[in-house]
């Protein structure tokens, strides 16, 4: 988990800007209930229309790789018994038609990074929302660790900030009365727990950073919300990702296992993570839903798919096409011969393994033949 973490804190930051500006704009200029809840909704807008431009080319790569499909099938089916040769059949497919199988993986790849973050932020509000100064910080840690050690209690290390906002709510003259830290003046010490004292981070008698259980209370919504909607989220983006006639029977159980895949494991997450994460991650699955929808209308999957198609049987007809060109034979004369381009690359291959074989010619076989 050290990465992870490693990768959080890096994220933190920026994403924690942005939370608290979402905070303070619904907070103290909109003055709305709930509004840690809302700070996350308009977290989730903001996170995501950043991230649009790459949605919009994994929504066209998504529509261009069906045309791609057959050959795919194709190669797996009549390599299926030589790997090796597979491999060089699915490089060649990369190399001359423009296939990547990875082109519509970056959004995915950049949304754990900001999960990693968000977590962090969640743990951690003071410190990336609040903007308290670490020498703070560390004071108010320590008379929250004296308080709950006293009432006989342990603490934790990773809600050491939640267990500050807590406190200060129950006891602001605890922490009001503490002897400021240098550079640190009474003042600004009774701002920040002034500041603690009116972050809410509930929704009525729910507190976020906790941990949802798998018992019923009202707290399950949260993870149950969370489930439902990437369900939902992912048949849509595939729906919308398709072509409208188009029919695969393969690339649908793909999908399906896909879709039930990422549902186990972010519904482990919303058990594993404070509730805070699985209201933003059901918030994500909404705007996804919407964001697929606007999609489908600007990209036609048909369109962008016979564009390919037509792409890569122009491809074929110049690799059929035949043309004199000029090779060496053994003995190093030129000759002129009628070649496709398939039979030319072909024939390259087989030249550079027969030069390699006479570079890397071992000595006894040189001795035999002298």
């Amino acid at each position: 988990m050290g990465i992870f973490n490693f990768i959080g804190r890096i994220f933190a930051t920026p994403l924690g800007f942005i939370m608290q500006w979402c905070y303070l704009l619904v907070n103290d200029l909109l003055k709305l209930p709930v509004s840690y809840v809302f700070a996350l909704f308009a977290f989730t807008l903001i996170t995501k229309l950043l991230l649009f431009p790459l949605s919009l080319k994994q929504q066209r790569s998504s529509a261009a790789m069906q045309a791609y499909q057959p050959l795919i099938n194709e190669v797996n089916q009549k390599y299926a018994d030589n790997p090796k040769k597979r491999q060089e059949e699915m490089a060649k497919l990369q190399s001359e038609y423009g296939y990547n199988p990875m082109s519509g993986c970056l959004p995915m790849l950049i949304q754990f990074p900001i999960i990693f973050g968000l977590i962090e932020v969640v743990y951690k509000p003071l410190t990336y929302m609040l903007r308290i100064p670490g020498e703070v910080m560390t004071l108010f840690g320590e008379t929250a660790k004296k308080i709950i050690e006293q009432a006989g209690g342990s603490v934790n290390e990773r809600y050491i900030e939640t267990s500050i906002i807590e406190l200060v709510k129950k006891s602001t003259a605890q922490f009001t009365s503490l002897a400021a830290p240098a550079g640190v003046t009474e003042a600004e010490l009774a701002g920040y727990v002034s500041k603690i004292d009116g972050l809410n981070l509930t929704i009525g008698h729910l507190n976020l950073w906790e941990i949802p259980k798998l018992e019923w209370s009202a707290m399950l919504i949260i993870p149950i919300f969370s489930i439902v909607t990437i369900v939902l989220s992912s048949f849509i983006s595939q729906w919308a990702a398709r072509g409208r006639a188009e029919k695969n029977n393969q690339m649908q159980i793909t999908n399906i296992s896909m879709v039930l895949l990422s549902t186990v494991m972010f519904g482990v997450m919303s058990f594993t993570l404070p509730a805070a994460f699985g209201l933003y991650w059901g918030f994500s699955n909404i705007v996804v839903i919407v964001q697929a929808l606007i999609l489908r209308k600007i990209v036609n999957a048909d369109t962008i798919k016979k564009q390919s198609e037509e792409k890569i049987a122009e491809k074929r007809r110049q690799q059929k096409e035949v043309k004199t060109v000029k090779v060496k034979d053994k003995a190093g004369n030129l000759t002129k011969k009628e070649m496709s381009a398939d039979e030319m690359a072909r024939y390259r291959l087989q030249r550079a393994r027969e030069l390699d074989d006479e570079k890397y010619a071992s000595p006894a076989a040189l001795d035999d033949e002298e």
